[in-house]
């Protein structure tokens, strides 16, 4: 019995040093890195029109296909919540949303939801942006649609159930930006 229970003893010793050993001489690799999250494509500008407190610019990133940019004129009290910038190209346009109070994680999606001050309410899709702000997609097809209450409401509140309230903006001459948007798109970035 004593060889017997002497030999098993050996046999587990033995079992668990090669074990040991193994995990030992296991080399560990660490784990993939996270992709690196885009931004939209910028490049050099010209200007298009100016008006209403709105700038449209053209942009033609290097080795990119040109689209067109409708910018807010920097103003104090506007400048103190979130900020749309509208965004036109052939395929796809929509708009940045930046300054809000809660960031973007980078290339995350989330819900967001505008409630509009004359009772509107739109629901939409952004993609987080590596400084923050929010990109809402929108086939340019559907842009002047999809964008019409942000051109005919005076303010919006945008909310996140992920993020939490993001802020409220005045749309003071968001009518005129859609519409030359639009206009800067039809007439530069088109094929």
């Amino acid at each position: 019995m004593d060889r017997l229970r002497l030999g098993r003893a050996v046999g587990w010793i033995t079992l668990s040093a090669a074990l040991l050993t193994t995990t030992a001489c296991q080399t560990t690799t660490a784990p993939p890195a996270a992709p690196t999250v885009s931004g939209l494509a910028s490049g050099p500008e010209r200007p298009f029109r100016s008006g209403r407190g709105w700038t449209v610019t053209i942009q033609k990133p290097d080795g990119g296909k040109p689209f067109c940019q409708a910018t807010r004129n920097p103003d104090g009290a506007a400048d103190t919540g979130p900020r749309m910038v509208f965004r036109t190209a052939a395929a796809e346009s929509g708009f940045i949303l930046s300054g809000v109070s809660h960031p973007a994680t980078p290339g995350e999606r989330y819900e967001l939801t505008a409630n509009f001050d004359q009772g509107a309410k739109l629901t939409l899709s952004g993609r987080g942006l590596p400084d923050g702000a929010l990109y809402v997609a929108i086939p340019s097809k559907s842009y002047l649609d999809e964008l019409d209450p942000f051109a005919r409401n005076r303010r919006v509140t945008f909310r996140s159930a992920a993020l939490g309230d993001l802020g409220t903006m005045a749309l003071t001459g968001s009518s005129w930006a859609i519409n030359a948007s639009d206009e800067c798109r039809i007439l530069n970035a088109d094929p």
